[in-house]
């Protein structure tokens, strides 16, 4: 493993990495990252060859409100939501021209990804008091109403209708209508993603629970319901023909004593987790016939998450990966407080309370890089194997050092340096990094391609 001074630290292999020939100084941003450039090349964490890329360059910047505006970022456009006035804007990646905006919305509460064209929003938020008739005490849900679907490149309303946004797939979305006071659904409806023209519908009677593709992982066209009872109906979500039927060991969701049960979906296997008195069990489950296929139990159970080729389940004494077939160990961390999957078959780890990441191997658990105190950017737009890192600098204080992984290569190549942001609220698109600006209230566009 080896230290690059700007903050991150990647595994280099069997030859350490040296610090750089000095320290940083202020106004000199332009020679620091060619000089950092040419050392990371000379140390093997790049190719020999200059990298065509240039250091990262601020484009443009528009007003934000860190905590209760929105946006997503694809390569051709930035979204922002404007909880103010309720508007939607579409500004263009590299330019910051506005391309469109509306403020017909119908009260849209925050902006999702775009899905082939198509970008969804919940409106009408809901919050509601339940009453808990065995704790004595209540609680609230919180629930929309209806979706707006708006077109990508122009702003078109699509269309509008009564549903929360549960999940989409091959071009269909999942819209679930609750009950009055969120509880249960009244109807599953399926609908088409550019159109809204219908695909078929059910009566909820009072489902309690329900995952479809957007559960652990992506890539399902099961849809998946149970009742409070238990009673669990499989469903093609492409047309809406029963599969499998059957009966789950369930825990009522509303007994408000750490006793709880949940499922998650992906591909043709359903992972059904029992929590009571903090001992937990994972179940798989072949969602075709609803036969099981393995069991695990663990006693303190902390939540379990899709890891790739493993299932990740944690505990207070670390995460656990377990063959996803079998069932079987494949690997244990005491270090491991939480872990978050990309792509590559690899695994962020969190230790000392997120103080320092690891990235390691997901089939092995073998630590692959050492993150030190950087943090992953998400895509929300692409399967690419090669995210954006940011770290604090030493030097000069109060920037940002950005690095691009290659998980194929399992190597880190330094781009440059940005201004401070806020943590955690940045997103990528191709070449395009969007983050909140700490402390201006402005969300800053940057080329670091």
């Amino acid at each position: 493993m080896g230290v690059i001074e700007l903050g991150l630290v990647t595994d280099a292999g069997q030859e350490p990495l040296e610090s750089l020939s000095r320290p940083i100084r202020h106004g000199d941003l332009r020679r620091i990252l060619l000089a950092a450039i040419a050392l990371l090349c000379l140390f093997g964490v790049t190719a020999s060859a200059l990298p065509v890329s240039h250091a990262p360059r601020q484009l443009w910047t528009v007003p934000f409100r860190d905590g209760s505006d929105g946006f997503t970022v694809t390569p051709e456009a930035v979204y922002v939501l404007s909880t103010m006035d309720g508007s939607l804007t579409a500004y263009a990646s590299h330019t910051g021209e506005v391309l469109w905006s509306s403020t017909e919305l119908g009260g849209a509460s925050w902006v999702g990804a775009v899905e082939s064209g198509v970008m969804l929003l919940p409106a009408e938020d809901t919050t509601v008091q339940v009453d808990d008739p065995e704790g004595g005490g209540s609680y609230y849900r919180q629930f929309t109403r209806r979706t707006v679907a708006v077109d990508a490149a122009t702003g078109r309303h699509l269309w509008r209708q009564p549903g929360d946004f549960a999940a989409s797939a091959d071009g269909l979305v999942l819209l679930v209508e609750w009950n009055d006071d969120g509880t249960s659904a009244r109807t599953l409806r399926v609908v088409r993603l550019r159109d809204g023209s219908p695909v078929w519908d059910r009566p909820g009677g009072g489902l309690e629970t329900w995952v479809a593709g957007n559960g652990i992982g992506a890539g399902s066209d099961r849809l998946v319901t149970v009742t409070d009872s238990g009673a669990t109906t499989v469903y093609d979500l492409t047309n809406g023909r029963e599969v499998a039927s059957g009966r789950l060991p369930w825990n009522r969701q509303d007994r408000g004593d750490g006793t709880y049960t949940n499922i998650s979906a992906e591909g043709h296997r359903l992972y059904l987790e029992n929590v009571v008195d903090q001992r937990g069990t994972v179940s798989a489950y072949d969602t075709e016939t609803l036969g099981k296929l393995w069991q695990i139990d663990t006693r303190s159970y902390g939540g379990f998450t899709s890891c790739g080729p493993v299932l990740c389940i944690s505990t207070p004494l670390g995460t656990t990966g377990y063959d996803r077939d079998t069932g079987h160990l494949r690997w244990s961390r005491a270090d491991a407080a939480n872990v978050y999957p990309i792509t590559g078959g690899l695994l962020v780890v969190d230790e000392q309370n997120g103080g320092r990441r690891t990235l390691i191997d997901a089939g092995s658990g073998v630590a692959v890089i050492d993150m030190g105190t950087a943090t992953l950017v998400w895509d929300y737009t692409s399967a690419d194997d090669m995210p954006y890192l940011v770290s604090h600098t030493e030097e000069p204080a109060g920037r940002m050092a950005v690095s691009r992984l290659d998980s194929r290569t399992r190597h880190v190549r330094l781009l440059g340096t940005i201004d401070a942001i806020s943590e955690n609220s940045c997103q990528s698109a191709a070449t395009i990094l969007a983050c909140v600006a700490a402390g201006d209230g402005r969300l800053a566009v940057t080329d670091v391609g």
